[in-house]
């Protein structure tokens, strides 16, 4: 009777907790929209007007363009019709999201992307506490690893703003949640992954399209290797009968060549850069086509740093421009470096270019001591969860792409930005399972 009892309550337990996946998104929802309004209401305009454009924008970003733009689109709308909208107009899908609202609704201010704002927020919490959840992680401490994703100051930038941002995390987060799929049984799995996969490149497509090609050609290499392994280890996997392992990496090989062929379709065909012209050494050992694209890196760096963002005093690591193809792997170190723990102490707290930057620069030294713990707690996470082959094919691909963004644009508010759903889906592993262990010493305790 006892041990009845217990169940049902266990059962209860499990049933409520079930539905806490589905209440915490709806709470991030409102949450979003009420922080949203007094950044937009009260924040700039009253407390910091030195960094207040106007209407709720924050001075000195790209919600200015995108605002403006959307506003000029959605009154030719109101004009000329709807003949004259597109999804990318210039390129900027948040230019076609945004003037497609402003026409809708007829409100032309930027307080009515935050119900937007909110919905892209609060399901890329829910891919990430459902991505924890699929390692064995109970939801209510996937709920706590989602915290820094949702509550992290930072991402004020694109929840309270007009932004491309949110776009990308989320569809960041689909990819990735398709990649734990790996090792449950079942081709609906098999299916729903593929699904996941192909929704998060397409919304990573429609927010940073040049961010496809790099999925390409990762996944080219991981194929190979994952189809040769596959090869090799197929004899050996099948005499000791591990059929999960067997499995992960025969859905992984499925998913990698899904992943080709997808953004083949999707990529931006590559340009070379010919108005500047850095020094530069081609290495026998590199593909031809490999090394255009490097260099094509090292032409942006040393533009973005001499050019666009020229005497910008977030700029980092000025001195370095690759000259060859090796320099891009002897700055791996540096660059991860710079990726996973910048910015440092001699950052904190000083004045930003604009005094957006500033107010940022007091609030990050509190979030970065958060990622540095979460960092090193993440060693201990992935040591101790199971399935690791998935988790270490996510932390390759994290690190990857920091890498990239560091190479590329070397400035802290770039950096920072476009790590965030890095980070936060490694530091969510970290702190879920931390929490968890704490929690079970302490029953013990």
């Amino acid at each position: 009777m006892v041990s009845v009892c217990i169940s049902a309550l266990e059962g209860k337990m499990a049933i409520e907790e079930k539905r806490l996946m589905y209440i915490f998104p709806i709470l991030v929802f409102m949450y979003v929209i009420l922080i949203g309004l007094f950044v937009q209401t009260i924040l700039l305009p009253y407390l910091i007007p030195s960094a207040h454009y106007g209407e709720g924008i924050l001075n000195g970003t790209d919600t200015i363009y995108f605002h403006e733009e959307s506003k000029k689109l959605a009154k030719e709308i109101s004009l000329y019709g709807w003949s004259r909208w597109s999804l990318k107009p210039e390129g900027q899908i948040m230019i076609g999201i945004t003037s497609l609202i402003y026409a809708l609704t007829g409100i032309h201010k930027p307080y009515v992307m935050l119900f937007y704002n909110a919905l892209l927020h609060s399901l890329s919490a829910l891919f990430l506490i459902k991505l924890l959840t699929n390692y064995g992680i109970s939801i209510k401490y996937a709920i706590l690893g989602s915290l820094p994703l949702v509550f992290f100051p930072s991402n004020l930038m694109w929840t309270s703003q007009i932004h491309r941002d949110g776009l990308y995390i989320l569809g960041l987060l689909a990819f990735f949640l398709s990649i734990s799929y790996i090792h449950k049984k079942g081709y609906k799995t098999l299916f729903y992954s593929l699904f996941l996969q192909a929704f998060g490149l397409f919304l990573i497509y429609l927010a940073r399209e040049h961010m496809i090609l790099p999925f390409k050609y990762v996944f080219s290499f991981l194929f190979v290797v994952s189809l040769l392994f596959l090869a090799l280890k197929f004899v050996r996997l099948l005499k000791e009968n591990l059929l999960v392992e067997r499995q992960a990496l025969s859905r992984f090989t499925v998913l990698a060549f899904a992943v080709v062929i997808v953004s083949s379709i999707l990529a931006p065909q590559t340009q070379t850069q010919t108005q500047t012209q850095i020094k530069w050494e081609k290495e026998i050992f590199v593909p031809e086509k490999i090394d255009k694209i490097l260099y094509n890196i090292a032409v942006w760096r040393y533009m973005f740093l001499n050019v666009y963002f020229k005497d910008a005093k977030g700029n980092i690591e000025q001195d370095f421009i690759p000259q060859k193809a090796s320099d891009f792997l002897l700055y791996l170190p540096r660059g991860l470096y710079v990726g996973l723990f910048y910015p440092t102490p001699e950052f904190w707290f000083k004045e930003g270019g604009t005094t957006g930057g500033t107010v940022a620069r007091a609030i990050i030294p509190f979030e970065t001591v958060v990622v540095w713990i979460g960092i090193i707690g993440f060693v201990f996470a992935f040591y101790n969860l199971p399935n690791r082959f998935s988790i270490f094919i996510i932390l390759l691909l994290c690190l990857m792409f920091i890498y990239l963004h560091v190479i590329t644009e070397p400035n802290l508010g770039p950096i920072v930005r476009k790590r965030y759903v890095y980070i936060s889906t490694l530091i969510g592993f970290s702190y879920s399972y931390l929490i968890w262990r704490l929690s079970l010493w302490l029953k013990r305790a």
